[in-house]
């Protein structure tokens, strides 16, 4: 099996999901965004991100956050892992990974 031509498959399918509604932390930089805490109930954990205009939210694993696609893979109690789509200069995109830690302020 020639795995080559299944991994530049998946890599130029890779790109935004531009049908899917933005979500409102998605309307600032991930660098102006800052992790204050988190929240866990039963198996349920989330993560409390202030943004520029110091209002705090709750973020879950799936939501969007930043303004390159970036979707929360992990919440741990001192950073929140993301994964981004980006462009990679030559007509296709790539993921690169994003974190956010407590107190980047």
């Amino acid at each position: 099996i020639d795995l080559s031509e299944d991994q530049s498959l998946a890599k130029d399918s890779l790109h935004p999901e531009s049908d899917r509604p933005k979500q409102y932390l998605e309307t600032f930089p991930l660098d102006t965004l800052s992790m204050v805490g988190t929240l866990a109930q039963d198996d349920d954990a989330w993560g409390l991100i202030k943004d520029p205009k110091n209002v705090v939210h709750r973020v879950q694993l799936g939501n969007y956050m930043g303004q390159n696609e970036g979707r929360i893979i992990k919440i741990t109690e001192v950073k929140i892992f993301l994964v981004e789509i980006v462009a990679d200069g030559i007509g296709g995109y790539i993921e690169r990974d994003a974190s956010i830690a407590i107190g980047n302020e």
